[in-house]
């Protein structure tokens, strides 16, 4: 063992020419008051590393960790602290080979020097940890990603101090509280950028892997190597809470505009899909006369509220730069949905700790799969809902039968395309899906309705969403006779699987001779394969019309249903003539009315009338909108013949009728 009086002649000679290194260097020098000050340390120096060589690892232990934190509070850097210690040891190294004792004493020095570095970078190691966000924005202690990144930090300096392992935090990045949080629905809406997404989750990444090696090191006993990747893990700290808080703010700052981004997304990846808006009554009002603080704590308080009660894991709550919420969820209508959102509704409006009276209205929308919707189309039908809702006693759902054949054709940017649709059209580009009416009694399919189709870029974009601009064009007659083509083409499958083909005609049709002409023969072919065609018009078409639909049904046989009967249009004496003359078989029920009547007595009054009519008068009743099994099983107790809608099945392609 290394023994002091060997190196006591050399003692001072060696520190001086550590004092002296110090002086030289700028940087170094700042750290100290004064030369003399300096001169005094380097005095104690040598009288420290005395004792040392009499002591033992314990005791050498204590000793340098008090010389640690005296450096660590001077804030003098650990690589500058090292090298000192390094310089004293190349130095004794220096003497043992002038006096030709290297062999002897080189392993008892490195040990040596190797122990008091080791205990230096516990030391700093230790004191860093504590000190690791001293200084850190105090805005960041705010938000979930702060608390999630710090909770674990903590439990990671527990497993530095007392080297326990079952005190090991979740080293796995996926599995920690942040690293759920960075893959969840609520870190994809903020961040938007898919890129900003990718380096935020890489560096986290980086964090762990570093915590991993740092781990291992500080129960090896190697604290310079770990002090070294704290240093690392400190620096990707700071980097990654900066990053999350630059994408905090931007967020704010247009998160209406992000969140429609999210679900234009979304709703590519997902079959289904919902947004609820809930809007609180005269917000405007109440900051006015109250002040903004209250309108803000009203907001505060019911986002409180509806996350603590109500908001299921898989959905996201945001909240509108107007005050309005938005929750998305991933999931189909269901009777528990609604009863919900009427609970969010009753449970805000009779919550006793607002200092005003608040009253809310709940709009809710229920998007087809495979929604392709850009954002704009999707602000469109948040508003046209909110509108309802206005409209409806402050409640309303729009559910995916009537999103995908009212609401997103009257918005979608894709359907105004003039051109796309002309050529189509004239080119005869025209899908036809069949959708079943199904006999409520016994269950099986009475018929299917042939419902006119497009393609773009792979949407495949219903009537409805087109209809408006078609007969803006004046090519309502061009569309009918192809929708007659592809019919008559598919009558050798049609026949297998229907005895009844109902077919949507426009008023115009009627009178043109040509369409005629084709009507005709793709009745007798169809006729030939055992199939009846009816011919469906709606209540206002058929009042003008009259005598076009008798002269048709008396010259060429021709059979008709009335579409979106009790809409108001029609003269009920009339239809009850047509009738009872037997010029029309079949009274399809409006689906506005049909969808209400869960909600609505007026109605269930108005669907019960049309089903004891449509008895008296020996016409078949389709209800249509059939969109669930409560409204199944409504109409079925009204003794309405057939029902047509999601609930009994839903439009599809030729090919897919046989299985």
């Amino acid at each position: 063992m290394l023994s002091y009086e060997i190196l006591e002649p050399y003692m001072e000679d060696i520190f001086n020419r550590f004092y002296e290194e110090v002086l030289s260097d700028e940087f170094l020098k700042t750290f100290f008051d004064s030369d003399e000050q300096i001169k005094s340390l380097v005095k104690k120096q040598i009288q420290n590393f005395k004792e040392t060589l009499k002591e033992s690892d314990r005791e050498i232990e204590l000793r340098y960790y008090n010389l640690g934190q005296l450096h660590y509070r001077k804030k003098i850097p650990f690589v500058n602290l090292v090298s000192g210690v390094d310089f004293i040891k190349n130095e004794i190294y220096r003497i043992l080979i002038e006096k030709n004792l290297i062999d002897v004493y080189f392993f008892d020095v490195h040990e040596l020097f190797e122990k008091i570095k080791n205990v230096l970078a516990r030391t700093y190691l230790e004191l860093s940890f504590s000190e690791i966000y001293v200084g850190i924005n105090p805005e960041y202690k705010e938000y979930p990603f702060f608390n999630h990144h710090y909770n674990w930090l903590l439990k990671l300096k527990r497993v530095i101090k007392s080297r326990d392992k079952n005190k090991i935090p979740e080293l796995d990045s996926k599995n920690c509280q942040l690293g759920k949080w960075l893959r969840s629905k609520e870190f994809e809406l903020m961040c938007g950028d898919n890129k900003k997404c990718m380096i935020i989750n890489d560096i986290h990444e980086l964090i762990h892997n570093t915590a991993k090696s740092l781990v291992f090191y500080v129960f090896q006993e190697r604290y310079v190597e770990a002090y070294l990747l704290f240093k690392t893990l400190s620096g990707l700290s700071l980097k990654i809470l900066n990053e999350l808080y630059e994408i905090y703010l931007s967020y704010v700052n247009n998160r209406e505009e992000r969140f429609l981004y999210f679900l234009s997304s979304e709703l590519k990846r997902i079959k289904s899909g919902s947004i609820t808006i809930i809007n609180v009554k005269r917000l405007k009002a109440i900051n006015e006369i109250y002040g903004k603080e209250t309108g803000d704590f009203i907001l505060e308080k019911i986002e409180q509220l509806i996350k603590k009660n109500f908001l299921k894991k898989n959905e996201l709550i945001v909240r509108g730069i107007s005050g309005e919420f938005f929750i998305f969820s991933d999931t189909k209508y269901t009777k528990k949905f609604e009863e919900r959102l009427q609970k969010i509704k009753d449970f805000v409006e009779n919550y006793k700790g607002f200092p005003v009276k608040v009253k809310i209205y709940i709009a809710s929308v229920f998007l087809p799969e495979n929604s392709s919707l850009i954002p704009e189309e999707i602000r469109k039908i948040i508003s046209v809902v909110k509108q309802k809702a206005k409209e409806r006693r402050d409640f309303y759902i729009a559910k995916t039968e009537e999103v995908e054949r009212e609401i997103i054709p009257s918005v979608s940017m894709k359907f105004k395309d003039i051109s796309f649709i002309s050529n189509a059209i004239s080119e005869e580009k025209i899908e036809i899906y069949f959708q079943p009416i199904v006999n409520l009694k016994i269950g099986d399919v009475y018929g299917y309705e042939a419902l006119a189709r497009l393609e773009k870029n792979g949407d495949v974009i219903p009537a409805g969403a087109f209809i408006e601009l078609i007969n803006r064009l004046d090519l309502g007659v061009d569309l009918d006779r192809v929708v007659l083509k592809r019919v008559s083409e598919h009558a050798d499958i049609l026949k297998k699987v229907a005895k009844n083909l109902f077919v949507n005609v426009n008023a115009k049709s009627l009178k043109s001779e040509s369409y005629i002409e084709s009507l005709s023969e793709v009745k007798d072919h169809l006729k030939r394969n055992r199939i009846n065609l009816i011919m469906e018009l709606t209540e206002h078409a058929l009042l003008e019309n009259v005598e076009v639909v008798r002269f048709l049904s008396e010259e060429f046989g021709i059979r008709f249903a009335v579409d979106d009967f009790g809409t108001g249009y029609s003269s009920l004496k009339t239809v009850i003539d047509l009738a009872d003359s037997g010029l029309i078989e079949v009274l399809k029920i409006d689906g506005e009315l049909v969808r209400g009547i869960t909600t609505s007595e007026k109605n269930r009054k108005i669907v019960k009338m049309i089903a004891s009519m449509s008895k008296n008068l020996n016409t078949k009743t389709v209800a249509e909108f059939v969109e669930n099994p409560e409204i199944t099983a409504l109409i079925r107790e009204m003794g309405i013949n057939y029902g047509q809608g999601y609930a009994l099945g839903k439009p599809q392609p030729i090919d897919q009728l046989l299985s």
